[in-house]
């Protein structure tokens, strides 16, 4: 019995962990996200505590050696008295991220006025103190056009440009945030890899640093 409690247990946390980890990117494309949307998917989760259910009825146990002494009784088992270890959903040793397509000119690093205007919420959530003491990674992404050098160097420099950004605008400590150049690396749609949906920027928590 207790084995298949476990099991159970065992397939309902698979679950919920599946399900989490499906959720732990958001690619917001072109809209821009609002701040608590920001801070709430980086914000680290409350680890909830679990009782074991507690009966109601006045059953009392008896010892081996009692029993010795009662010819006939056997003891048995209440499972309502059984401290069952159920498996608690661990916090997500995973990366968070959100992607984001930033408005960049053709074949250039600057940001526009609407690329900025993406930041703005992106910003003040990273600078807020709900999100205080976490770092975070920009990476720049590109799709299939063009060199693979050609793609790395220029979404590095569009993720150096968002760093700046955010450090001269908000704030952010300059070694809070990390850089680097994916290029053609890791097509947001790989079944069409010259969509613009992969000319992204995406911001990742980075985990245990």
């Amino acid at each position: 019995m207790n084995k298949v409690i476990n099991v159970m247990w065992f397939g309902v946390v698979s679950l919920l962990v599946f399900n989490a980890a499906m959720a732990e990117e958001k690619n917001f494309g072109k809209t821009m996200p609002t701040e608590s949307e920001v801070i709430q998917h980086f914000k680290a989760p409350t680890e909830a505590t679990e009782t074991a259910p507690q009966s109601g009825d006045d059953y009392q146990d008896v010892s081996d050696s009692d029993l010795q002494n009662v010819r006939g009784l056997k003891k048995t088992v209440n499972l309502d008295k059984v401290h069952i270890d159920k498996p608690k959903p661990a916090r997500s040793s995973g990366e968070k991220a959100i992607s984001l397509q930033i408005l960049f000119d053709y074949d250039s690093a600057d940001l526009s006025k609407e690329a900025k205007a993406q930041l703005d919420p992106i910003g003040h959530a990273l600078a807020s103190g709900e999100l205080k003491g976490l770092k975070f990674k920009i990476e720049g992404h590109t799709d299939v056009v063009g060199s693979e050098d050609y793609n790395e160097q220029l979404s590095r420099r569009r993720a150096d440009a968002v760093k700046q950004f955010l450090v001269d605008q908000y704030g952010i400590a300059y070694t809070a945030l990390q850089t680097e150049g994916k290029g053609k690396q890791d097509l947001a749609d790989s079944a069409n890899p010259t969509s613009e949906v992969n000319r992204r920027v995406r911001i990742v928590s980075v985990v245990g640093d």
